[in-house]
């Protein structure tokens, strides 16, 4: 993640938590259901944020370690009773093979194109043989700084179509077990549950 979308949200950090908080009580869970249903055991929540969905797979029972590039974000997590580590997406501070689950829920999409891959080979690492990854992206084209109503800062944002998405997580060794797209408003989410081949 770049240094201007990382100040964004350590200076944005509770009016982002704030913003989402209430996100699956507002949309369908079915993909998050499936994941969390699909995995046993450890999983790192990549680009936790201040830990909405990692304190949500906490309660399903899963052992979480929230990975944040925002140290803000980081100490939100650790307020909620989650441990909690800064971190970069394209070099994790883990061992390979250390986690039955990896979820990144719109997180990578401040991955620059030109680094997605790295990512995917950082998650593919740090990952078991078998080893369930859930991801969640946005519909688009272009990849660009923008602001939100919630966050008026500039992040990154990178934005793929669901063609684009299967070729790179297939060219990177996860196997697609389930697709989903969830369209709230304008943006159009594409919810992707995969193994690692």
């Amino acid at each position: 993640m770049d240094e201007k979308t990382i100040q964004t949200y350590n200076q944005m950090a509770k009016e982002y938590d704030d913003e989402t908080i209430d996100f699956w009580q507002k949309f369908p869970r079915t993909f998050f259901d499936k994941f969390a249903a699909l995995v046993k055991g450890k999983v790192l929540d990549v680009g936790s944020g201040p830990g909405r969905d990692g304190l949500l797979l906490q309660e399903r029972g899963l052992e979480v370690i929230c990975l944040d590039a925002s140290e803000a974000m980081v100490n939100l997590c650790k307020e909620k009773g989650l441990q909690s580590v800064v971190g970069d997406f394209i070099s994790m501070p883990f061992e390979d093979n250390s986690f039955n689950g990896a979820w990144a829920y719109t997180s990578l999409l401040h991955v620059s194109k030109a680094d997605i891959s790295r990512a995917l080979n950082e998650i593919r690492r740090v990952l078991k043989d078998g080893g369930i990854f859930g991801l969640g992206m946005i519909e688009g084209d272009t990849e660009e700084y923008r602001e939100s109503a919630g966050v008026n800062m500039p992040r990154w944002f990178s934005f793929y179509r669901k063609e684009e998405l299967e070729k790179l997580l297939e060219n990177h060794g996860f196997r697609v077990l389930y697709f989903e797209e969830l369209k709230p408003r304008a943006k159009n989410y594409l919810h992707f549950i995969t193994q690692k081949q």
